[in-house]
């Protein structure tokens, strides 16, 4: 056999073997495992994050709107705490209040407000009978629930009625490095 025919054999039996090498290759598993596309079972999350001057502009724009319906004599306004300005009756007059709560964002979702400070003029007043006062006198929403007796309000976020059966989760809400996060939950009827 000529130096030819072996050199072109030899030639031949490399390009077969490197051919088989890479089909071999190309047939074995990657090692990476694609991940499994989940069922949308339950409810689809969003996650918002916000800014105290946002989420005032938003109570701002729910209170002009439940004033429609029913009369709101109180504002709130969110700074490095939670604010609450209205007044009660005492002998057929008006007394201005000026309450702030520190809000805390619960493992369930939703909020609660837990009264710190309490202005009313110079009077001593225990902050559980102005919280009374205050929810025998105003119309909150329904999400809304006044505990006097332990000086805090929660915000049932789960209560709120958004479109399409929508409902919101708070996840954090530190108002002093002005971090606050929800989630939107879009249940599974919505997406189908």
């Amino acid at each position: 056999m000529t130096k030819w025919k072996a050199a072109f054999f030899l030639l031949l039996f490399g390009i077969v073997v490197a051919a088989g090498v890479v089909f071999f290759m190309v047939l074995m598993p990657s090692g990476a495992e694609k991940p499994a596309l989940a069922e949308a079972k339950g409810e689809t999350a969003f996650q918002i994050t916000s800014s105290k001057k946002e989420l005032n502009q938003l109570v701002s724009y729910y209170l002009e709107k439940e004033a429609d319906s029913a009369p709101i004599d109180y504002d709130v306004y969110i700074s490095d705490k939670v604010e609450l300005y209205g007044s009660f009756p005492v002998f057929g007059t008006d007394i201005d209040y000026y309450m702030t709560f520190e809000p805390e964002a619960l493992e369930n979702g939703n909020i609660v407000l837990r009264q710190k400070g309490l202005r009313v003029g110079l009077l001593d007043i225990p902050a559980s009978y102005v919280l009374k006062t205050a929810d025998n006198a105003y119309s909150f929403p329904e999400w809304v629930h006044v505990v006097p007796e332990e000086e805090r309000i929660y915000v049932s976020l789960a209560d709120i009625q958004l479109d399409n059966g929508m409902r919101l989760k708070a996840e954090a809400f530190d108002l002093i490095k002005d971090e606050i996060q929800f989630a939107v939950l879009l249940p599974e009827e919505a997406i189908e």
